[in-house]
């Protein structure tokens, strides 16, 4: 991808879209619409906006945040001073200077994001009170939406929060020290896609 495509994108502005009788409510969206501030032509003198396709408001979410915005968020959502990434630079296929690549998942990243996670979450349970004690259903329910609301930007539901107690209570190793427990759980919610997505 050329480095000027990032930025002939920004370019584009007065993007609508439409509603359903008037009515503004979500999931009523009509396909956005774009009017571009300037064309482009390509070699056969076809202007680039031809073929864009029109896309429902909001179906481009769910895009992996870029590499270079994951140490700023692990240290938001942890409240971390700061924390290093770089390891990983090459498991997330981090583009060169100047250059934008769109994310991709593969089985590497999906490994490598619990793996960073798992690190940065250990900084994040070494200390606080909360988590010298092994987890309790209690606890983990109290935790585990601590956790979301931090990484995810929004409450969890009853079913994701049931999902997060079940794993941190039974399915983390009982032998093992409280806060590796507490870190594999806040491990799990930040390396799903409402943390590695927006």
């Amino acid at each position: 991808m050329r480095p000027g495509f990032f930025f002939m994108t920004l370019a584009i502005a007065g993007c609508t879209a439409g509603t359903v009788d008037g009515d503004d409510m979500p999931g009523d969206d009509q396909p956005v619409v774009c009017e571009p501030t300037r064309t482009y032509l390509g070699f056969a003198g076809t202007p680039l906006e031809t073929t864009r396709p029109a896309i429902e408001a909001g179906s481009d979410r769910l895009r992996l945040k870029p590499f270079t915005a994951l140490a700023e968020e692990y240290a938001r959502a942890l409240g971390l001073a700061s924390f290093d990434t770089k390891a990983y630079a090459a498991t997330f296929g981090r583009p060169p200077a100047r250059w934008f690549g769109e994310p991709a998942a593969s089985a590497n990243t999906v490994y490598a994001a619990f793996a960073l996670a798992y690190e940065a979450c250990t900084q994040h349970t070494a200390t606080a009170p909360l988590f010298a004690d092994a987890p309790t259903a209690t606890s983990a329910g109290l935790a585990c939406r601590q956790f979301a609301r931090a990484a995810w930007h929004r409450e969890a539901t009853d079913d994701e929060a049931a999902a997060c107690v079940t794993y941190t209570t039974d399915q983390t190793n009982a032998a093992d020290p409280a806060r590796k427990r507490w870190a594999y759980s806040c491990a799990a919610v930040l390396s799903a896609s409402g943390f590695l997505a927006y």
